[in-house]
């Protein structure tokens, strides 16, 4: 059969036109559009060309309204793009060749009511103190030492915050404390050199302890925290270790007192000399006690006078030969007690230190900036009490007598007492070996791993199972990169935020805004050695914490930009 032609014959309504023209574009008249609309409610197959001829329509209608209107409000026409699926197509239309699909996830309201603020999160547990927000997802981060030590994310709990100064370092250990302080440890800042952290301290109640010429002063023989526990152990080996324990910690910090004066090490019959006076000046005979402990100045005589009872420990055969071997060691004793040191450490320990405080605070501020020997003494014997105070509190707890506690400890500018000499490494490398036995997170801070590596204490910096890498130089980052993987993405971003933006203005007109460097208080967390990538991160401070002003470490600037932000963050 052949197809049909159109004659003269056919209805009105075949021959009646199916499309009309407005603004320009064919679009289908209403009864065509109700001939489709019929059509697309076939089932299956059949409808799908009706479906098609209205959606083509629908779009075709868009473009003539939005033409007609712009034809109505314009004396002049301009050519519009045509809404397609995918976009308007055209000049500036934004059509895209590609939809991408919408991720999905089911869940219940409950659970979905607690996503916040985006419900695709940093690759980031939200366990321990929250630091910040992710630098790309603005997911909520959270971080702490002991909190992600507890849950097996990392293996020791240290952390190593290297930074340039200026971009919020010592802001994040407060954010730290805090956060420690709230869930029930007690943290010890010990040797506040600026101070960083007695705002904090006082606001949380703690307690603070000034050390400096003309304030208070730290008896190196003290027995201190944990010696003052020995009485309240039980008879038995308990008691002698502790016992023994302080006799070696005040044996380690007179000597390394004594090498801080000298510049070199000291000899070991000298340790062996140092130990023997102790033992002499806590007998019955000198009747010093951990309540009514010696001085420097009391050791020194014990040492000059007791030829009869310490030359064996110098194996010396008479007394002019004692004499002479210890003249050295009695030298440097001398220059402790007598010399502008002899204020602070030939003196009884002013404000003992007290574990029950929820924080402790040592403001060492008051030690002139030049005396650099004298302020990585106050720092080794204030780290050395800390870690003793610890030690006498898991004391009690493992004897029954007090509840088991957690401690965290801040090591803030440590290149101070590394700088000295390279003898003060080992001293301070014995004393960040015992957190974990200790039960105590550790934190360390310093402005370039340069000052480390220099003194051959890079692995203080190794030994952090967590490195948190804030704003640095192109140099910097890659010292770094020979100790933790640090992809290149990483590099591009952690040198960006240490690049100042050029002035916004010329500084001679309006009023002075201060702007806040763009990296301030920007942070990569990295863990292990994996070339997994960090977490990127950055800090903002609470309303309370702008409110209480502990971050505010200008405050000398104050009278020179009132009325300014000053926060820093």
């Amino acid at each position: 059969m052949s197809p049909r032609r159109r004659t003269g014959t056919e209805p009105a309504a075949a021959r009646a036109p199916k499309t009309m023209t407005v603004g320009g574009i064919r679009i289908l008249t209403p009864e065509a559009r109700l001939q489709a609309e019929a059509a697309a409610g076939r089932p299956g197959v059949r409808g799908l060309p009706g479906r098609w001829a209205l959606s083509s329509d629908d779009h075709r209608r868009a473009n003539a309204e939005r033409r007609a209107d712009d034809e109505a409000h314009n004396d002049y026409h301009r050519p519009l793009a045509t809404l397609t699926d995918r976009g308007y197509a055209g000049p500036g239309g934004g059509r895209a060749s590609v939809v991408p699909a919408m991720p999905e996830w089911r869940s219940t309201t409950v659970q979905v009511a607690g996503l916040w603020p985006f419900s695709v999160g940093a690759a980031a547990p939200t366990v321990g103190t929250p630091v910040g927000t992710h630098y790309i997802t603005g997911a909520p981060v959270h971080f702490d030492p002991m909190s992600w030590f507890l849950r097996g994310y990392i293996t020791a709990p240290i952390a190593f915050i290297l930074a340039l100064n200026g971009f919020g370092k010592s802001s994040l250990i407060r954010r730290l404390v805090t956060g420690s302080v709230a869930t029930g440890e007690t943290v010890l800042c010990m040797g506040d050199t600026k101070p960083d952290y007695r705002d904090l301290v006082e606001e949380l109640g703690g307690q603070i302890i000034e050390l400096g010429y003309g304030y208070g002063s730290i008896n190196p023989l003290a027995v201190g925290a944990l010696g003052s526990v020995i009485e309240q152990l039980p008879e038995g080996d308990s008691r002698r270790r502790v016992a023994a324990r302080v006799a070696a910690g005040q044996i380690t910090i007179v000597a390394g007192l004594i090498e801080l004066v000298r510049g070199s090490r000291i000899a070991d019959y000298e340790e062996t000399l140092l130990a023997a006076g102790l033992r002499e000046l806590y007998s019955p005979a000198r009747g010093f006690t951990a309540a009514s402990p010696p001085l420097l100045s009391d050791l020194l005589a014990v040492i000059s006078d007791g030829a009869d009872r310490l030359r064996q420990f110098a194996e010396e055969d008479d007394n002019p030969s004692y004499r002479a071997s210890t003249k050295m060691l009695r030298r440097s004793l001398r220059a402790l007690i007598e010399g502008p040191w002899g204020e602070i450490f030939d003196r009884h320990t002013s404000t003992p230190l007290d574990l029950n405080s929820p924080a402790i605070c040592v403001d060492v501020s008051r030690i002139p900036e030049g005396d650099t020997k004298l302020l990585a003494a106050v720092l080794m014997t204030c780290w050395s009490e800390g870690f003793g105070a610890i030690a006498g509190a898991h004391a009690l707890a493992d004897a029954g007598l007090a509840p088991a506690r957690t401690f965290g400890v801040v090591m803030d500018e440590i290149w101070r007492v590394l700088g000295v000499g390279e003898f003060m490494v080992d001293r301070v490398d014995a004393l960040t070996r015992l957190n974990r036995a200790l039960a105590c997170w550790l934190i360390m801070c310093s402005h370039t791993i340069k000052d480390l590596a220099s003194l051959k204490a890079l692995g203080f910096f190794e030994r952090a199972r967590a490195k948190i890498i804030g704003p640095v130089g192109p140099d910097e980052i890659e010292r770094i990169r020979s100790t933790v993987s640090i992809t290149e993405t990483e590099k591009l971003l952690v040198t960006s935020w240490a690049a100042p933006r050029p002035p916004t203005d010329d500084g001679l007109d309006g009023p002075v805004v201060h702007e806040t460097p763009p990296g301030t208080g920007c942070f990569l967390l990295k863990t292990g050695e994996a070339a997994e990538p960090g977490i990127a991160f950055r800090m903002t401070f609470t309303p309370t914490e702008r409110q209480s002003d502990i971050h505010n470490t200008n405050r000398r600037f104050d009278h020179l930009r009132a009325g300014e932000d000053t926060h820093g963050l």
